[in-house]
């Protein structure tokens, strides 16, 4: 008789749209190295598996966790739009896998060793991540490797993973600020794959059969589509070798080249609609550069400039002045194929129209104004600030490193060890050029309240 096991699987229950996702910095040394071969002499490392697989490591030695980051790169351009959805369906089952020898399927054997799971999507990929005692290290390998590439899936789950993606697609609608995104994606991104709700649609996701989801699995989740990022203090030797021998026997698929998603190329706008209770949100969304585009880090700064923090401009003018916001923040949600800047504001639905145009002139302001040396100082401290803490984490780290290799491949290690600098450098002359450029098409969608007279 089978014993009975904890159930380790709501470790990895997936979590919904992160649309304020914050691209963590670093300065960390990096480098390349050829196929299968490292140079171990600095702090980060990366190597390619003959398999294609691109591992990432990045040496923290006085840590006693590791984590370990994978990113498929699937895009959402890669969904037809009757399939729309399907990168969620196929992260959904992602954790419900056939035990392995010994009664065990992957999320059970990494939570025996204590390990955390989770999986997320986004416009540019789909992504496992791993948390746990560095001890253990070489015990989480195998699990995650079956986790990304087995065929072997428990399918009789299926019907609840299309219920759950439902689910959280009703619900990012029922939220305010969930609508406005998607409102804005709409406008912003007109018919393309960004425009879609991440989750798909309600009749794409009704449509899409197990044979749907195997065919999309065996087609992108393939190891030459995979950038693994792992922070711990293992040495690198050691990682290295241990990596190779869980992965470098997994086959490779076919390379794929994904298109871009354009933009609509319709001019700013303001898009209303009702919401039936006492809160409203404002938001204003702009197209942002990539990571490897020379305005990414000024367009970072300008985010922080509109939102970051106490001394930034929306702050003062909606909170210190006068309280008319519950909450205000800036960001630019970092993508290859669908960057934006975002702005977000709720606030009693009766402030709704003061809000958006105190919102609507301060960013304005900074197409035609430059800012001051002061408020681009404090917007960089902000920055900054937040780096320090966030590279505590070997997570964090792992899914900043990870992310941007993902998304510029063969460029990210370098990117990241330089971004730091570069928003050091930042002018006010190059933020005012970041507001020119992110305003230029910005959409403001007001949910609730009473709809502004233009």
């Amino acid at each position: 008789m089978r014993p009975s096991k904890p159930d380790f699987r709501a470790q990895a229950n997936w979590r919904s749209m992160k649309c304020w996702a914050v691209l963590t910095l670093s300065m960390f040394l990096s480098f390349n190295c050829a196929p299968s071969v490292a140079d171990w002499s600095g702090e980060t490392y990366r190597w390619r598996l003959d398999n294609g697989m691109t591992v990432l490591y990045r040496h923290n030695p006085v840590s006693q966790t590791v984590a370990m980051a994978a990113f498929v790169k699937v895009p959402v351009t890669a969904e037809r739009v009757d399939q729309a959805g399907i990168r969620h369906l196929v992260q959904g089952m992602l954790v419900y896998r056939a035990p392995k020898a010994g009664g065990f399927d992957p999320i059970e054997q990494l939570g025996r060793f204590g390990a955390a799971v989770a999986t997320f999507v986004d416009y540019d990929s789909t992504q496992v991540t791993v948390a746990g005692l560095a001890e253990h290290f070489d015990s989480y390998l195998s699990p995650l490797r079956d986790i990304l590439f087995g065929e072997q899936f428990a399918w009789e789950h299926l019907n609840s993973v299309r219920a759950t993606a439902a689910s959280m697609l009703e619900a990012s609608r029922e939220n305010a600020v969930g609508l406005a995104m998607e409102l804005a994606h709409e406008r912003l991104f007109d018919s393309a794959a960004g425009s879609r709700p991440l989750y798909g649609t309600e009749t794409s996701l009704r449509r899409l059969r197990q044979a749907d989801v195997r065919r999309f699995h065996a087609e992108y989740w393939r190891p030459n589509n995979v950038v693994l990022s792992i922070s711990g203090p293992m040495p690198a030797e050691q990682c290295h070798r241990q990596v190779e021998a869980a992965f470098a026997l997994t086959l490779p698929g076919v390379v794929r080249e994904f298109v871009e998603t354009p933009s609509s190329g319709v001019p700013s706008g303001y898009v209303y609609r009702p919401w039936a209770t006492a809160n409203a949100a404002i938001l204003v969304m702009g197209l942002a550069p990539t990571p490897d585009q020379d305005a990414y880090a000024a367009s970072q700064v300008l985010a922080a400039v509109i939102a970051g923090g106490q001394g930034s401009l929306l702050w003062q003018a909606l909170r210190d002045s006068e309280p008319l916001t519950y909450a205000v923040d800036a960001m630019v949600n970092a993508s290859s194929v669908a960057g934006t800047l975002q702005v977000v504001c709720i606030c009693d639905a009766a402030e709704a129209v003061r809000v958006s145009e105190i919102v609507d002139s301060q960013i304005d302001a900074l197409r035609t104004i430059v800012p001051s040396e002061k408020q681009v100082a404090n917007a960089i401290g902000y920055i900054v600030g937040r780096y320090l803490s966030q590279q505590q984490s070997n997570l964090e780290a792992a899914v900043a490193i990870g992310q941007l290799e993902a998304m510029v491949p063969n460029k990210g290690l370098e990117l990241h060890a330089n971004m730091l600098r570069q928003i050091r450098s930042v002018t006010p002359v190059q933020v005012q050029q970041a507001a020119q450029l992110c305003a230029a098409n910005a959409i403001m969608v007001q949910v609730g309240g009473t709809p502004r007279n233009l």
